[in-house]
């Protein structure tokens, strides 16, 4: 597979993400109206403009503008990339795809409003602006899981069959299981098809990701102060740092600290072991953002030794997409007078 010409573009193209300096001079707007100056002078320029054109709320305008940056983005990757190709960008994007429906499951599950669910959205894959805006449209789990199986998308299954353990527990971990079982076996089935490099990174990549996914649960468990009676069901099968035995071992415990202890000596891997060897107990919510820079930490290494492979590609929409969720956090943390040394907490700027 011949991904010379489609690695050169993303090459180019990384030029327009936002850089040091951009950051600090987002970070040190005095206000949204600060912010809105800058972006309309850089590579949010375009952007800002078209969403100017549709929006007068200066926030709005800026996240318009977000929206339509990740949007073109995406499109433009899509455009450059060989048809062969299609079916691994299709893999990673099927991330996201997910990522979005559990957020928009979320929202429903707990009463959020559409418009305030479409902030914490990344339109990609099949997932853009509008098929969003009509899953937000929903007005509840059971008419999104209709509408999915209408589109004919490959969620609608695993969603519905969730569906009869939210109603008798209102709680959505068997439909966000359900949809990460679904969604890594797919990965696997193309990463072994594939075969060659391409196929071992994109191995590589689930992996990574089933691991996080763990840890994640694990962090959750912990915080509800609740072991459900079926624990072993909330294991993904598939990763490298821990088996079922550990997870079960670490799910027991309640204790924060005790769990952050556990998984330093699970991991093998010295910079995931550093990320939670250097967390305070009651900052374990940002455990899993840190991984995830991980993973795109060691996608991007990966690009760089296998510069004619898929790494490339995902090494890019990861830095994209953590790209936009900083923008996010700027924007809210201006609208809440965020002092600067809190706002840094939340942002990732690896």
């Amino acid at each position: 597979m011949d991904l010379g010409y489609l690695n050169s573009r993303i090459r180019a193209w990384r030029g327009s993400l936002l850089d040091k300096e951009d950051y600090d001079s987002l970070i040190g707007a005095r206000d949204i109206h600060g912010m809105v100056n800058y972006l309309k002078d850089g590579a949010y320029a375009r952007d800002m403009e078209i969403s100017a054109a549709r929006n007068t709320n200066e926030t709005d305008v800026i996240e318009g503008a977000i929206k339509g940056n990740l949007t073109r983005t995406f499109k433009n990757l899509w455009e450059y990339a060989p048809d062969e190709a299609g079916v691994l960008l299709k893999v990673i994007f099927s991330v996201w795809e997910v990522y979005n429906l559990k957020a928009v499951l979320r929202a429903k599950s707990k009463g959020v409003s559409p418009a305030e669910s479409m902030t914490v959205l990344m339109p990609s894959g099949d997932m853009d602006e509008s098929a969003l805006k009509e899953l937000n449209q929903q007005k509840d789990i059971f008419e999104l899981a209709n509408l999915l199986s209408t589109w004919g998308s490959p969620y609608a299954k695993p969603v519905k069959e969730g569906i009869r353990q939210y109603t008798r527990e209102r709680h959505l971990a068997g439909i966000e299981l359900g949809l990460d079982r679904f969604i890594h076996d797919y990965c696997l089935s193309v990463a072994m098809a594939a075969g060659g490099i391409n196929g071992e990174i994109i191995k590589r990549f689930v992996r990574e990701r089933i691991d996080s996914i763990n840890i994640s649960t694990l962090i959750k468990l912990s915080g509800d102060g609740i072991l459900p009676a079926n624990i072993s069901d909330y294991f993904l099968e598939g990763g490298e740092v821990l088996d079922k035995d550990r997870f079960l071992m670490l799910a027991i415990s309640k204790d924060t600290r005790v769990l952050l202890e556990g998984l330093a000596n699970a991991v093998k891997d010295s910079r995931w072991k550093d990320a939670i060897i250097s967390l305070e107990s009651e900052n374990i919510f940002f455990l899993e953002e840190q991984i995830e820079e991980l993973t795109r930490q060691n996608l991007c290494r990966l690009a760089i030794i296998e510069p004619l492979s898929i790494a490339l590609a995902i090494c890019f929409i990861y830095t994209k997409i953590r790209e936009i969720k900083n923008l996010r956090v700027i924007v809210r943390a201006k609208i809440f007078n965020m002092p600067v040394i809190e706002m840094k907490r939340f942002l990732i700027l690896g």
